[in-house]
């Protein structure tokens, strides 16, 4: 089963894919576009073009618990992204992905997709330790 990761941002988006037994990932591209409706379709054509069974979008969770506006937006965008895909998207807590990517630094990939990839590896991993349900 083949997983794509969503770091979603208002200017560039974060994409990474993990490998066709969804147990390793890695970063894949940035989606430089502000306009939700062409975001979801790059993201729809993303998931296509690497036969993709399912989208995992990352999660901004307040460090206190609850929700925030970006948290309901976010929501928003994946039950559209869910709606005209097709395919199943879930949300995955995102919190520390970018300070992570951050720390990363010299990888040579961007920012944004290497903090889709660590999200998505945390999915991974926590899916393969509860025997693949997530």
């Amino acid at each position: 089963m083949r997983f794509l990761g969503v770091d979603l941002g208002e200017a560039r988006t974060g994409l990474a894919l993990s490998d066709p037994y969804g147990v390793v990932c890695s970063p894949l591209e940035i989606v430089e576009e502000r306009d939700r409706y062409r975001l979801l379709l790059r993201i729809m054509e993303a998931a296509q073009d690497n036969s993709v069974d399912k989208i995992v979008v990352g999660l901004p969770r307040p460090l206190k618990g609850g929700t925030n506006r970006q948290a309901r937006k976010t929501l928003e965008f994946v039950e559209a992204l869910a709606n005209l895909s097709g395919l199943e998207v879930d949300t995955w807590d995102e919190r520390f992905s970018s300070k992570l990517a951050e720390a990363h630094g010299s990888s040579g990939w961007p920012r944004d997709a290497v903090a889709a990839c660590y999200m998505l590896q945390n999915y991974l991993d926590a899916r393969a330790n509860l025997g693949g349900k997530t």
